[in-house]
């Protein structure tokens, strides 16, 4: 699996995923980023995209640092970024995470 700017030469979807992840790392608002970057992965999944794709891997790289840390973190990761047919069961709206111990 390659870095996210290595994406860039995979995906016209990379510089929107590359932005993505920078304003992660500006710690802007993680249900904010979720919005924006869950339409792209829909998109990947019906494109075909399978989960070892490097598209695929790069947005579940920015997805697995949303939620917050610890328990949260290792509990999102456990239920919805495993394998394909787990990235198809996540929620549209980040707001259907709250109370189950895997957001913020």
């Amino acid at each position: 699996m390659g870095t996210i700017k290595e994406l860039s030469k995979f995906s016209p979807l990379s510089t929107l995923i590359i932005q993505m992840s920078k304003r992660l790392e500006e710690k802007e608002s993680a249900s904010e980023i979720y919005r924006d970057l869950y339409p792209l992965l829909e998109s990947a999944l019906e494109r075909g995209c399978t989960f070892e794709s490097e598209e695929i891997q790069s947005i579940v790289s920015i997805l697995e640092r949303l939620p917050a840390w610890g328990a949260k973190r290792r509990n999102f990761k456990n239920r919805y970024l495993r394998n394909e047919s787990t990235l198809r069961s996540l929620p549209r709206d980040p707001s259907y995470f709250n109370g189950q111990g895997m957001w913020h």
